[in-house]
Formats: structure tokens, sequence, C-alpha cells
């Protein structure tokens, strides 16, 4: 089972997917740390975009990023980070929370937490995809 079978909100990507398989492999922009709950952030890619995206994007949106939060974190521990820091994200179920493990060539990025949430879900126009023909179709 991937990880979104493991938020707090699964809501937040069921409603634009028609399935939520398959969206471990993420593209990592950023990693933040906030020290209230101490929560780990990461602002990431999916996989693939939406079959029912948001009325609110932009039109000719081509990316979807999320924001997934780790809430309650215990055991952290980050190796690497680079211009490019694709990366699976595997999550497990323990007695009291989950350990998570986001692992790519560039970045390693682990810990325990309590719970985990969508905290956003935004989409942009990726001009790179757009030039090189891999437009997605509506």
């Amino acid at each position: 089972m991937g990880w979104p079978h493991y938020l707090m909100n699964p809501e937040a990507l069921s409603r634009l997917f028609n399935s939520i398989e398959e969206l471990d492999s993420l593209n990592v922009f950023e990693v933040s740390l906030k020290r209230d709950g101490p929560v780990v952030a990461l602002r990431a890619d999916l996989p693939r975009f939406p079959e029912h995206p948001s009325r609110r994007w932009p039109p000719g949106a081509n990316r979807v990023q999320v924001w997934i939060e780790f809430i309650g974190v215990e055991a952290l521990s980050l190796t690497g980070f680079d211009k490019d820091n694709s990366a699976n994200l595997e999550v497990a179920p323990m007695q009291a929370g989950y350990s998570f493990m986001l692992r790519g060539p560039a970045i390693v990025l682990s810990g325990q937490c309590e719970c985990i949430r969508i905290a956003g879900v935004s989409a942009y126009i990726d001009e790179e995809t757009v030039n090189n023909g891999m437009e997605r179709t509506r």
C-alpha cells in the first residue's frame, strides 16, 4: 500500500485522482523543519497529473505539487540534497505512528512520526515539459 493510504486526509488526493496508487515517486523541491509539532514538510511534484484537476488551477497546468507534512517527528535523518531530488517515498505503520523513508540517488530522508497529512496541493505549468512536447492532454 502506498503512502497516500496512511494520510490523515487522503481525500486531498482521492478527489483529484481516480486512483491514489503509484504516487510513490516524488521530485522534492523543498524540505522544511518546524519546531511546532515538530513537523517535517516536503514540497514535491507528484509523478502524474490528476484526472480531476481543481478549477482554481491555472489553465494549461501540467504539474501537480503537494506539501506533505510529517507531524510529531522523532529520529529524523537527512542525507544529501541536490538540484534533482527524485526519490521514492515509503511509509510503514508502527505500533504508535509511522516510519517514513524518502530515498533517491541524491537524498535520503527518514524518521518516525505520529501522523501524515497533505497540507496543500497546487498546480503549475512546467515550461520544460511543454517545450519537450510532453504536455498533458485534457
